[in-house]
């Protein structure tokens, strides 16, 4: 299916000029941890006049052009179920820059029967979603995929930007474990919710007088690990990103991962509608969501760890089972970024991290712990 040109993602011309021509772009956060040769690619204002000439050139070029647009929705042959696996074949195959329209679902009808649910009120795509899926658990980490990328191969990175995501079926869930979660020795016992939505009025009705706005993003966005990994389970996130469960991953950011395997393969799920940082109690509303992402391929981009960029700030992520570590992960992917792209030394990056820089605490109960930090654009004015 293909469609006309849309309005580019804010930093689509920007990377993509990088991956082919070696630009020094105003933002260069390929060039973390990359061995990118950063000879004669300083940060100056010649240098950045020329990048913004080319980034309105490669504007315009894009606009006359027209995008591939894939549909993938989730089925039996379409997902995979709890794990990342470097020897799973793809379910679809893209080019750089196509982009992919993206139905997610979460909630075994099973897993709905058990709590008393009826059948008439679990949606039908549900009900062949999860065809044949054993058990009745509710199987949040299924997932869309995986998506091969031609030309995709280790040492390169993808980026994938977020355009849209939106509540799509009308049923979500909450639940906890016994003596699981941030506060164990509180609950030894587990409890499970079931919240009925309307996915237009875009809030959860939590309790009488307790309306919650949602705010739905995919826990689980990663590509295929190092074949030497195996076969991992999906729930602790790692250098292939996976269940980083980042609610800050909104449409207009770029999630930037390294790749392991040729092809990338990338997988989406795990769906939801809204959730704190921390995920204190084990679960998000949890939910089917549906959405796009275009996908780019960086030839040559070296990354270790992911990363991204919304509209409005530079985000580095550090995953850790010891939190204290995931946070300096954190802290120190962004001094990189910025001793090395805006020409200060690294005591007076500190002190500019210490005086800007927010570190969100993501995630505390996947065993990897998760903390982001958030850079504000704005402070950078040259």
């Amino acid at each position: 299916m293909v469609g006309k040109a849309k309005r580019a993602h804010p930093s689509s011309v920007r990377w993509a000029l990088r991956a082919r021509a070696r630009l020094c772009p105003p933002y260069k956060f390929s060039q973390l941890r990359n061995n990118v040769d950063l000879k004669g690619c300083k940060m100056r204002s010649t240098t950045l006049s020329m990048c913004v000439a080319a980034i309105a050139a490669c504007t315009a070029a894009t606009a006359q052009g027209e995008e591939k647009i894939h549909e993938l929705r989730a089925s039996p042959t379409t997902v995979h179920r709890g794990f990342f696996d470097a020897s799973l074949k793809p379910v679809l195959t893209i080019d750089s820059g196509d982009v992919v329209r993206l139905w997610t679902t979460t909630g075994n009808p099973r897993y709905f029967e058990s709590l008393g649910v009826p059948k008439e009120k679990i949606p039908a795509e549900l009900y062949a979603a999860f065809e044949g899926a054993p058990g009745e658990g509710r199987d949040d980490h299924t997932l869309d995929g995986p998506i091969a990328v031609r030309g995709a191969e280790p040492g390169d990175a993808v980026e994938i930007r977020i355009r849209s995501i939106d509540l799509w079926l009308p049923i979500a869930a909450m639940s906890f474990r016994a003596n699981r979660g941030s506060l164990p020795e509180d609950f030894p016992y587990s409890r499970d919710r079931v919240f009925f939505i309307d996915p237009a009025k875009k809030v959860i009705e939590f309790a009488p007088g307790i309306v919650v706005p949602a705010k739905p993003f995919w826990g689980v966005i990663g590509v295929a690990p190092p074949r030497s990994m195996g076969r991992v389970p999906s729930g602790p996130p790692n250098v292939f990103g996976g269940n980083m469960d980042n609610h800050d991953l909104q449409p207009g950011t770029s999630l930037f991962l390294p790749v392991h395997t040729s092809g990338a393969l990338i997988s989406i799920g795990d769906g939801h509608a809204v959730q704190g940082d921390g995920e204190v109690g084990m679960s998000a509303v949890e939910t089917s969501l549906r959405g796009e992402v275009q996908i780019v391929l960086h030839k040559g981009m070296r990354i270790g760890w992911p990363r991204a960029e919304t509209p409005t700030h530079y985000m580095t992520m550090g995953l850790h089972e010891d939190l204290n570590m995931a946070a300096k992960m954190a802290t120190r992917e962004m001094l990189n970024f910025v001793v090395e792209t805006k020409g200060v030394s690294r005591d007076d990056a500190l002190m500019l991290l210490s005086a800007a820089m927010d570190l969100h605490v993501t995630e505390i109960v996947d065993i990897t712990k998760g903390v982001h930090a958030m850079l504000p654009k704005a402070i950078f004015q040259k």
